[in-house]
């Protein structure tokens, strides 16, 4: 006989799944107001710009910057937005989704989440660049907030899942 009981340990992975999953949607919700609301402003010389993810994605497109313009928008925007759909679809059971499928969503999660905190490193060395004493001023946004608040929720998501429920079968 086993010591665990079944509706336990139904119990338990249903509650996993129902917290990934609020976590993951709660951060799908701020994804969009952190990445599309101005992030930081910089004050130089009394000129002040604001800009936003996409905004600093399109500013380095258009002054011939693609590497770092591909590095950011694979970083702020495509990972994190794929790992919390990644997780979202995980978490939710009633959708179908296949045990090698649900397997390798995880894999890539795994892979792609290890990347996601480089656009947090680029961000400090830009501050860290820019940053001349009394001549530039940097001030936090709205984005900034959001995005933060996306970037804890994905973490908590991803501390929630147990990759052990990918082959669970409905009950």
């Amino acid at each position: 006989m086993s010591d665990i009981d079944p509706r336990s340990q139904f119990q338990r992975e249903s509650l996993v799944r129902q917290r990934t999953a609020a976590c993951a949607l709660g951060a799908l919700v701020l994804f969009p107001i952190g990445i599309m609301m101005p992030m930081v402003a910089i004050e130089r010389f009394g000129h002040r710009q604001e800009t936003s993810i996409v905004g600093g994605v399109s500013e380095l497109l258009s002054s011939g910057h693609g590497i770092l313009a591909a590095v950011i928008l694979l970083c702020s925007i495509v990972f994190p937005a794929l790992k919390l759909a990644g997780l979202l679809v995980l978490s939710i059971e009633r959708i179908p989704f296949g045990v090698r499928a649900r397997a390798r969503t995880w894999r890539l999660l795994e892979v792609t989440g290890r990347w996601g905190m480089l656009d947090v490193l680029l961000v400090a060395a830009l501050v860290a660049a820019v940053k001349l004493g009394d001549l530039v001023s940097i001030d936090t946004g709205p984005g900034l907030y959001a995005f933060a608040g996306t970037v804890v929720l994905s973490l908590v998501a991803s501390a929630l899942w147990d990759p052990n429920l990918i082959g669970v079968r409905n009950r």
